[in-house]
């Protein structure tokens, strides 16, 4: 993964986040919610002027790097209005500040019907400006976005949905990357139902996006899905098949692509408290016209776990891998594997305790040796937890920690994501 996409992927999902929230859970017509907060997003890895392993007097010229991205205090506030009590109709209001942007954000949410019809709609609002400082493209924004859900039971067997979605994203700013636009998009799917709750799930949809100030970005996008979700002969089976075409105002066909996903798990009971899960996930992307951006490849990721349950404790542990594979007629394309043996543990104790902690530990090789990349041995680990410490106070944390040691030292990094809160309810 280059430096670049691990800037991308933690800005993306995980600013770390130090908040304590107090929460009014009156059973009243409102809710209130306040809060302070901190975000913080950092990176670390090393830099040197020479592809190969640096020599001792070498090593002088590599430099720890750290570039904080993102660094903000923020006070909060949420007003919610339910006025049935049970989240049939919803209305919230918010307002985020740091020491230089604000937010507003607001939220709507209607539900009708009963299990054999149900309506549900949701509308989203948020505004963001920098009130001090110099504005950066694209940093002032506004976005309305709306979903509208209906789902019919047609017989005990079969049961039809239909789901439409509208979205606008305006910036006060524009630049080479950043572009107003709106988007719209509509789905209709079909399930067959079985006694035993098993059940299959037909879908086709269409998606359209349209860029004003750039028709090479506008696209078409038609999407078809089959999946199942059930058992057969005790073995509980989840599976996906999506095919997507998107099409590209762009002229020739440039960015034009079908891409084919396949999800696939299964647990298979070994005794009375032991089980196998094998899983399987599959990607590829065939783009209409090759070019040095977009080249077709195939992503696979497959594992076979060995685990066993206990009362309130799950565990697990098993070998993984992971291959892709690019079609490129440059020298030294980014083709690569990985093994690693993952162990992971899951705690659900009643209200007091939920924890969810995995760790990968494994090595990375690419097939041709560049100087863009070397092979690495990594160690990635995920905890998730929330803990009652007593009656209506809680601790909830999320960690996530990625550590590569290169072939060439100056390529080693390091990435630790956190956030924690200390939440009172009363």
């Amino acid at each position: 993964m280059t430096n670049l996409s691990r800037l991308v992927f933690a800005i993306a999902i995980s600013p770390i986040i130090f908040a304590g929230i107090v929460r009014a859970d009156d059973p009243g017509l409102f809710r209130a919610r306040v809060g302070l907060g901190y975000d913080f997003v950092s990176q670390e890895y090393f830099t040197s002027d020479t592809t190969q392993t640096p020599s001792p007097d070498q090593m002088l010229e590599a430099t720890l790097l750290r570039k904080d991205y993102l660094d903000d205090k923020k006070g909060l506030v949420y007003l919610t209005f339910d006025p049935q009590r049970n989240g049939q109709y919803i209305l919230e209001a918010g307002w985020e500040q740091t020491p230089d942007v604000y937010r507003g954000l607001g939220w709507g949410h209607v539900s009708v019907g009963g299990q054999d019809s149900r309506l549900d709609a949701d509308v989203n609002l948020e505004i963001k400006e920098r009130y001090r400082g110099e504005t950066e493209v694209g940093e002032d924004v506004s976005v309305i976005k709306a979903r509208t859900g209906y789902r019919r039971r047609l017989s005990q067997s079969l049961e039809t949905r239909i789901r439409i979605l509208a979205e606008r994203v305006d910036f006060d700013s524009a630049g080479s990357l950043v572009y107003d636009y709106a988007r719209f998009a509509g789905e209709v799917g079909l399930s067959v139902l079985s006694r035993d709750f098993n059940s299959a799930l037909f879908s086709i949809g269409i998606e359209k996006r349209n860029v004003p100030d750039s028709n090479w970005l506008d696209y078409l996008s038609v999407r078809a899905g089959l999946g199942y979700f059930g058992s057969l002969s005790q073995v509980f089976v989840s599976a996906d098949l999506t095919i997507e075409n998107k099409d590209f105002s762009a002229p020739e066909d440039r960015d034009d692509y079908i891409l084919i996903t396949l999800l696939a798990n299964l647990r298979i009971p070994a005794g009375e408290a032991f089980y196998l899960k094998p899983d399987l996930s599959l990607e590829y992307f065939d783009f209409e016209i090759d070019n040095f951006i977009n080249d077709d490849y195939l992503l696979a990721r497959g594992g076979l776990l060995f685990g066993w349950d206990l009362e309130h404790l799950s565990a697990s542990l098993g070998p993984r891998i992971e291959l892709l594979s690019i079609e490129t007629s440059l020298e030294g394309d980014d083709d690569y594997s990985e093994m690693l043996a993952q162990a992971g543990a899951d705690l659900m104790y009643s209200d007091k305790a939920f924890i969810l902690l995995e760790n990968q530990l494994g090595k990375r090789n690419y097939r041709h040796k560049t100087e863009y990349y070397s092979n690495f041995i990594f160690d990635r680990m995920s905890l998730i937890g929330t803990l009652k410490v007593f009656r209506s106070l809680s601790f909830d944390l999320l960690f996530s920690a990625e550590w590569e040691w290169h072939e060439i030292d100056s390529d080693d990094s390091r990435l630790y994501l956190l956030s924690a809160g200390l939440n009172y309810s009363f």
